[in-house]
């Protein structure tokens, strides 16, 4: 790979990392909420105007949970992957737009 499919990659990947950190935000806000209702709602839970048992609405609040995690899981590929074309440029000058893309890897 030369240099410009490096930068250009990365920059795909940076783009990636922002909307799966977005998605992963909706997903932890949603986590909470549940966890709220679950803990301190009234019996039986409300989750999204639906009345349910708390063991259904802890199970949907589980599963937000392993979304979330998913996504933190996905992300963190992301950055090793974006490590891994980094290091390919090891000993290169670099410019400063360059050093900026590399250092919001780090």
């Amino acid at each position: 790979m030369n240099r410009d499919d490096i930068f250009a990659r990365l920059g795909s990947l940076l783009s990636q990392m922002k909307w799966v950190n977005r998605l992963q935000l909706l997903f932890d806000f949603l986590m909470f909420y549940g966890a709220w209702q679950v803990f301190f709602g009234a019996q039986p839970a409300m989750l999204f105007g639906v009345a349910m048992p708390r063991t259904n609405a802890a199970m949907v609040t589980f599963l937000f949970a392993m979304i979330s995690w998913s996504f933190s899981a996905i992300r963190s590929n992301y950055r090793c992957q974006g490590l891994m074309l980094i290091s390919t440029l090891k000993g290169k000058t670099l410019s400063e737009e360059e050093t900026n893309v590399i250092r919001q890897f780090k």
